[in-house]
Order: structure tokens, then sequence, then C-alpha cells
């Protein structure tokens, strides 16, 4: 079970840093860290978003304007859910885990219990599966669009990233 997860951008290293605090059930917490990269996160996001547009549950025949505009929404909602904390970075001492680097992630839904799984490969490791719930998953791509914007890397923004929907114009049909 995931108990923490923590992001901050490393400009030394031009990656980010992601800590995980993981506690099995009756088990003593286990701490990870990883490494991601620009070209790493740049595919992630793409994975990200196509599972936010899932999770919206918009009917196959939406408009795609539209069903951004229901993804969007939806996302901004279960994302302010999400038990989010920011921090300032040096408050508290990282533990001295050096970070593996992420090599893949995949990313998917299970049907029997609906839960987000995220693994990612890592170089010269086991991979390192997260099971999400939907409030969970969308708090996540929430603090990882922030910390891409901090480290300024340029990438082009996706639509959970911009936080203008088109409003219905005078006349607009709503069916």
């Amino acid at each position: 079970m995931l108990k923490n997860l923590r992001l901050r951008y490393d400009a030394v290293e031009d990656r980010i840093t992601m800590r995980l605090t993981m506690q099995p059930t009756g088990e003593a917490a286990v701490d990870h860290s990883l490494h991601l990269t620009r070209r790493m996160c740049a595919a992630w996001r793409l994975d990200l978003q196509a599972a936010l547009d899932l999770s919206a549950e918009a009917p196959a025949s939406t408009a795609p304007s539209t069903k951004a505009a229901i993804s969007n929404a939806h996302h901004e909602a279960m994302a302010g859910q999400a038990k989010v904390r920011t921090e300032v970075a040096e408050q508290e001492p990282e533990p001295d885990i050096p970070p593996a680097l992420v090599t893949k992630i995949v990313c998917g839904r299970r049907r029997d219990d609906a839960k987000w799984i995220v693994r990612f490969e890592r170089r010269n490791l086991p991979s390192l599966t997260l099971q999400l719930s939907s409030t969970t998953l969308h708090g996540l791509v929430d603090a990882l669009a922030r910390r891409i914007k901090t480290a300024a890397w340029g990438l082009t923004a996706l639509p959970h990233e911009t936080k203008s929907i088109e409003p219905l114009t005078a006349g607009a049909h709503l069916h």
C-alpha cells in the first residue's frame, strides 16, 4: 500500500526524483527512490492523460472537444479531493537511498476492481508496482505536472495541464 509519495526536481541531475514509502499490510514501511528523466516523463504524461480521459468515462460518441472539457473538469474535481501536502523541500531530511533510474513506465487499470496500476521498470532492480485509487491517480498527475513545470523542460502542455475549458456560447445546444 502506498503510504507517501514525494516529487521534487533535482536541478543538478536534471531529473525528477520520486520518493515512495510503501507499507504492505502487516509489514514495515519500505522507502524507494526513483529518477525520472525528461524523456521518461514526456512519455509517461501521455499515458497519464489517457488514464485521465478513461477515468472521466465520457461516452464514446461525444465530440473530442466536449470529451476534453469533461476530462478536464473531472480531473480538477478528483485532484481537489486528493490528500496533497506541499512542503518546503528542505524541511525534512531525505532518506539515504540512491535513486534508481527508471527505464520504462507501464500504466493500466485492473478490470476486477478498477484500481490504477503504475509499474516502474528500474535499471538493475526489480520492477516496482503502485496500485492507486482514482483520487490518488489524479493527485499524482497534478503533482507531476507541477514538478515538470518547475523543471522548465518545455514540454507541450497536455489537456489536463490547461485549466481553460471553453464556455458554452449563447445559443449553443446542449444535446
